[in-house]
């Protein structure tokens, strides 16, 4: 009996149920346009991340766009991308009559093959965003080298590694401007938003400027997403997962194997022909009084994350986890292993685990986009990179159940 109640989720909301169900109470009649409970977040995470300025928009794609708009760079100019994404930010991109340019991954890190980086960047090359994914944390010195050397705009995309170094220097402060996603099921969530950070007074009033005009936060959304959150949040508790969630996946699965493998589920891959309105919508003080709540507890959630995916990627095998650099402090949000992914739910499943596989957008294979290129080692891990789950809460005991199925798969 104690087993069946004992399901291990594919992954959990950092926040405790009670306080979904506030956030989601409070969304119906809290003010959303306080500016100081704003500004008082915005101040408190650019401090936290070690950088001067911070500005709050709806989301890391509309923080993007403003940036890349305020460049003012010519038509053409191309903007150099990780081959996984997700799909919004190549959509700005394009809408802002740039080109993408997709260059492949290194194995070790998931991040830009410098040798690639060298044959693909040109004259016409003005920016990059580095993105650090799962959590695990590239050679930035090495990266952020080449591009300054090339006077090519950087943007860091750190919305998978909060609090992650490279030789004790936050991610998210090597580029020109690093953007968070704060979105559901991050380490730092507040019902979505994307923050933008700089230390540059120039790039932030231009970014400020951008972020005055944008519509008033929509309190229907905001439910929206509040609800969202509290449903997941219900939804991966050990008991409900244990008696509703984990035997539907087991149904779903029967009868299409691909069914559950997306860890959020799978999402349009349609170009927009327009950017929806509600991407220029303000990030709300209700987000920003959330994220003031919970902002303090995020580095020791993460280590609790990081001893236990330490713990597994040395009873597993480091050889089958990306390797990263010397002088990384990964947060590994995501512990990714490389293993057939439909297998490796059924043998997981058999052990009460549930697993997944990104639910970001290999952009590089996007049909209605252009520049569709092969990229071999993105889509080797995009195709067959498995999550195991390392998050807090997970007992000893869990932690043993999950070597033995991933050793079974060996």
């Amino acid at each position: 009996m104690k087993f069946i109640f004992n399901k291990i989720p594919r992954g959990l909301i950092y926040h405790k149920v009670l306080e979904s169900v506030r956030y989601l109470l409070t969304s119906f009649f809290m003010p959303l346009d306080d500016k100081s409970a704003i500004e008082k977040f915005e101040d408190k995470f650019a401090k936290y991340c070690d950088h001067e300025y911070c500005v709050a928009f709806p989301f890391a794609r509309t923080a993007i766009y403003f940036t890349l708009k305020n460049l003012n760079l010519p038509s053409g100019s191309e903007v150099i991308l990780p081959p996984v994404t997700i799909k919004g930010i190549v959509d700005v991109i394009l809408a802002l009559d740039l080109i993408p340019v997709y260059v492949d991954w290194d194995a070790d890190t998931l991040n830009f093959q410098l040798y690639e980086l060298q044959r693909k960047t040109s004259s016409k090359t003005k920016a990059v965003i580095i993105t650090t994914l799962f959590g695990l944390v590239p050679d930035m010195k090495e990266l952020v080298d080449f591009f300054r050397s090339k006077e090519i705009f950087i943007i860091e995309d750190f919305s998978q590694c909060l609090n992650g170094t490279f030789d004790g220097k936050r991610v998210g402060t090597f580029g020109d401007v690093g953007i968070y996603s704060c979105s559901s099921i991050k380490t730092l969530d507040t019902l979505g938003g994307g923050l933008a950070i700089t230390s540059d007074t120039g790039i932030y009033e231009a970014l400020r400027k951008s972020q005055a005009g944008l519509f008033p936060a929509g309190r229907k959304f905001l439910i929206k997403k509040a609800w969202l959150n509290l449903v997941r949040n219900v939804a991966t508790t050990r008991l409900i997962f244990s008696l509703a969630v984990f035997p539907l996946f087991q149904i779903m699965r029967k009868a299409n194997p691909e069914s559950t493998l997306k860890q959020t589920g799978s999402r349009n891959k349609d170009r927009v022909s327009k950017l929806p309105k509600v991407w220029f919508s303000s990030y709300s003080s209700l987000q920003a009084n959330i994220g003031l709540a919970h902002i303090d507890d995020v580095s020791a959630s993460d280590q609790i994350r990081i001893d236990n995916a330490n713990y597994l990627k040395a009873k597993c095998g480091s050889d089958r986890f990306p390797k990263t650099a010397q002088s990384s402090a990964n947060v590994y949000w995501q512990l990714v292993m490389l293993q057939d992914p439909k297998r490796a739910q059924e043998v997981f499943a058999r052990h009460g685990i549930d697993t997944a596989t990104t639910s970001l957008e290999l952009v590089s294979a996007l049909e209605q986009y252009p520049n569709k290129a092969a990229m071999p080692v993105a889509e080797k891990f995009y195709y067959n990179g498995i999550f195991l789950p390392c998050f807090p809460g997970l007992s000893k005991a869990d932690l043993e159940r999950i070597v033995n199925a991933a050793n079974e798969l060996a």
